[in-house]
């Protein structure tokens, strides 16, 4: 399907809504949610749809404490996101270090740098624009260069470690960077956040190649 700002369901064909007109999608940027354990990315198109197990965007990468139908993410005529929770189990957004909860009924907006967590996966959220998106990802969707999933582009980066680029442990649970002198360096602890999660296993997360700027 494809659901409008207006909340109509129209179908997956449907270039304009069918309750109150609105062009769909036209445009408008594109929301990509980064799981920070896995890295996958879910790349959830204008003009929106539904999150979670059985919905609209790589329903199988959802783990089983998402619901089917977890969330509601849809994109204005003017090109804004918002969020709102349908699911079972819990769902809450970050900003600058503050978590809110979200509600039924009650859409939040989604400007890109926030941290999502839907049950128990948390994402890092980002909106692009669709002139600067950069390759596909695994699955064939189109993603933003800074995906993990796509390759380096700086003439002096290199995947395999070559002189010009810089390795980097990421955090698992809120996807800090931490910059490391090479492939075989790790980190015993997160400086910005202090997740049980993180002490268990940031110490094991493996060092990737990024392109200098």
């Amino acid at each position: 399907m494809r659901l409008c700002s207006c909340g109509f369901a129209n179908a997956d064909d449907a270039v304009a809504c069918t309750a109150c007109g609105a062009t769909l999608g036209a445009g408008a940027p594109t929301l990509f949610l980064e799981d920070l354990r896995s890295g996958t990315v879910v790349a959830v198109t204008p003009p929106g749809g539904v999150l979670g197990r059985a919905g609209d965007f790589e329903p199988d990468l959802f783990s089983p404490r998402v619901s089917g139908v977890h969330a509601v993410a849809v994109v204005s005529a003017e090109g804004r996101w918002t969020i709102e929770h349908v699911g079972r189990n819990e769902s809450s957004v970050e900003r600058a270090g503050v978590w809110s909860v979200l509600r039924t009924g009650a859409p939040q907006p989604l400007f890109g740098g926030e941290t999502l967590k839907l049950a128990d996966m948390v994402f890092r959220v980002r909106v692009e624009e669709a002139a600067s998106r950069g390759v596909p990802c695994e699955s064939g969707t189109p993603c933003p260069a800074s995906c993990p999933t796509a390759p380096a582009t700086n003439a002096e980066g290199a995947e395999g470690g070559e002189q010009g680029a810089t390795w980097s442990v990421r955090c698992p649970v809120c996807g800090t960077e931490h910059e490391v002198a090479g492939p075989d360096e790790r980190v015993a602890a997160c400086t910005f956040c202090s997740d049980p999660f993180d002490r268990q296993q940031i110490a094991r997360v493996a060092a990737r190649p990024i392109a200098r700027p």
